[in-house]
């Protein structure tokens, strides 16, 4: 059997420090920054404890939620830690000042409606690490609300299949609504370049899910210019009208600019299990020149196909109606103008498993007194079969374990478990390894089942993983 040479032991520690300090990202100059403003008087409790609408941020540039939906009167605190972020309105009505890599930041929204924001060091008011914070009316729905489209434009290109656009209820959901909807041509016409789409909407008493519009897009094989049709709200019941239309254009995918490399493939791609049924994508914008991006999942050994494409700017996606305690694989590439972008590198996600306790007679590694439960298998070069890793405790680290990757029994892994419940609210996992074969991270937390997994395809020595957000679990 053909295996690669690996790292000495001993580097483990090294590797490990190494990811510890996380990545710092260029930043813009200080003049470009505001001191902080429009934040709560005093200081929010570290990790943003005790405040129930909470994002957080780990060594990612993605915040978590990106979306969230909060009461009338109802604090928001964003906090971090292990990478410059900041925090900054769009409209610029409030900040947490120059970035800062670990921060906390609280805001009180006392107004309903919708608040965009995004860091200054990764994003903007259109594009990279940005959210959005929708503030209800006050008892989390008194009053009809308004029913606003998502966003004043969309741009597509011809490949996609179909738009989909949301239609929100804010500030209030009492009482039955309802409100038609319908595209009306511009440049671009029914027919020829889309198909024509009219209908209702309707939210119930209580309702604040946003109800989608979806508009086929027409593919021809004509070099055209970009061309724009409208889709416009009318004739509310139960509710006003707030945002009633959208301009949507459509680029042309048959006459590319020339411009190798325009689009970047999507970086940081993550999946983190939801549920026994649901995977969450997350992904960041290199190029900032995506339409759309399409999404791609095979089960482990299976091959790839397409099952969903999202307009830009959404950079999430919740996979639903799988099956529990299953790992799928997950890759996403950007759609522009210019054709599509490479795939981004392929991460691996996991369904929730069982509530059981850990099984300390297999080849499984029980952490923090059996809170957690983790295994490895991995892939040797010249031969498909999977085998699982050697475990090596370690009982005097209760939250840490080494692992053997290799028919000859040396130790190459070494995994660690952190209780980062105090500053916020996740359970932390790192791991090192010295070793360049395929292998599968599968940590299981046994009171709830929620499982985390790290896919190294194999083929360079494995990089350190630093994951503060690993389980939000902590009880």
């Amino acid at each position: 059997m053909r295996y690669r040479s690996t790292l000495p032991v001993l580097t483990l520690g090294f590797l490990l420090a190494v990811s510890a300090l996380g990545q710092h990202h260029s930043m813009a100059g200080k003049d470009d920054y505001e001191p902080p403003n429009g934040g709560d008087p005093g200081s929010p409790p570290a990790g943003c404890l005790g405040v129930q609408a909470k994002i957080t941020v780990g060594a990612t540039t993605t915040f978590s939620p990106q979306t969230i939906t909060v009461d009338a009167g109802q604090p928001v605190c964003w906090t971090w830690t292990g990478m410059l972020h900041n925090v900054r309105a769009d409209d610029g009505s409030f900040t947490s000042g120059p970035a800062a890599d670990s921060a906390n930041f609280q805001r009180t929204f006392n107004t309903p409606g919708t608040y965009g924001y995004h860091c200054q060091v990764h994003g903007n008011a259109t594009s990279g690490m940005r959210g959005v914070v929708v503030v209800r009316g006050a008892a989390g729905g008194e009053g009809p609300g308004k029913l606003d489209i998502a966003s004043s434009t969309y741009s597509v290109t011809e490949g996609v299949a179909a738009l989909t656009v949301n239609v929100a209820r804010v500030g209030g959901s009492d009482g039955v609504a309802t409100v038609k909807y319908a595209t009306a041509n511009g440049t671009a016409k029914t027919g020829k370049d889309f198909t024509a789409r009219t209908g209702t909407l309707r939210w119930d008493n209580g309702d604040l899910n946003p109800k989608p519009i979806q508009v086929p897009i027409k593919n021809d094989t004509s070099k055209e210019s970009a061309e724009s049709f409208a889709i416009k709200l009318s004739k509310a019941t139960g509710a006003t009208i707030g945002v009633s239309s959208t301009t949507v254009t459509i680029n042309d995918d048959d006459s590319p600019s020339g411009c190798a490399g325009a689009l970047a493939a999507p970086a940081e791609l993550r999946a983190l299990g939801q549920s026994p049924g649901e995977i969450r994508l997350t992904w960041g914008d290199e190029s900032g020149a995506a339409s759309f991006y399409r999404i791609e999942r095979r089960q482990v050994g299976g091959t790839f196909e397409e099952i969903a494409a999202v307009p830009s700017g959404v950079n999430s996606f919740t996979d639903s109606g799988l099956s529990g305690n299953s790992i799928f694989h997950y890759r996403v590439r950007a759609e522009g103008a210019d054709g599509l972008s490479a795939f981004s590198s392929i991460a691996a996600g996991s369904t929730d498993g069982q509530a059981a306790p850990c099984d300390d007679t297999g080849k499984a590694l029980c952490l923090k007194d059996g809170r957690f439960e983790a295994a490895i298998e991995w892939r040797a070069f010249d031969d498909e079969a999977e085998r699982e890793a050697k475990r090596v405790i370690l009982p005097e680290s209760p939250g840490s374990g080494l692992f053997s990757l290799s028919p000859r029994g040396e130790t190459q892994f070494l995994l660690n478990v952190l209780d980062g419940c105090a500053i916020n609210n996740h359970y932390w996992l790192y791991f090192a390894a010295v070793t360049d074969v395929e292998f599968t991270v599968k940590v299981r937390d046994t009171q709830t089942g929620r499982t985390w997994v790290h896919l190294n395809p194999g083929g360079n020595v494995a990089a350190p993983v630093r994951d503060v957000d690993a389980f939000a679990t902590c009880r």
